[in-house]
């Protein structure tokens, strides 16, 4: 073997030992939020509403979860609204991103005022949106700061 073979084939385990513990961790972060009741709430919501404008469901995806769920963490605690920086933290091949964010007292009024405001809905009912994270966050006064963050695979 050559020195560009071997640098080569350890370069190739490498990835695929970190594609696995990668792969591990995401099983084991969905596991956890798949049980969060609210982020399934929120997801069921969100399908509901595209399901009743007569398009498919959203499939979840780690790297959104993640993003979403930071960033609701970050704006409970920083009591106000803003817009993270889109393509941070997601190093999927995509081709549009989209992120909505709001708060309220229950979910249900999150997504009402989502559906109810024109460039949040355009981004729950944009048919070429395929994938979703959601990050739902509570702060100490009970109100819910919900976060959605879109993609469409590239």
């Amino acid at each position: 073997m050559t020195t560009e073979t071997i640098e080569t084939t350890t370069r190739r385990r490498s990835r695929r030992r970190l594609a696995w513990v990668g792969a591990a961790v995401a099983v084991v972060v969905m596991a956890l939020g798949a049980c969060s009741p609210e982020i399934n709430h929120s997801t069921d919501l969100l399908n509901a509403d595209r399901g009743s404008a007569g398009l498919p469901g959203l499939s979840t995806n780690i790297d959104l979860y993640l993003k979403a769920q930071g960033w609701s963490n970050h704006l409970a605690q920083v009591q106000s609204l803003s817009h993270s920086n889109l393509p941070d933290g997601n190093g999927y091949n995509w081709s549009r991103l989209g992120e909505n964010v709001g708060y309220g007292y229950s979910l249900e009024q999150v997504q009402q005022a989502f559906m109810s405001s024109p460039g949040h809905r355009a981004n729950i009912l944009d048919g070429g949106f395929n994938r979703v994270g959601i990050g739902v966050s509570r702060d100490g006064g009970g109100r819910y700061w919900v976060v959605q963050e879109f993609m469409q695979e590239g």
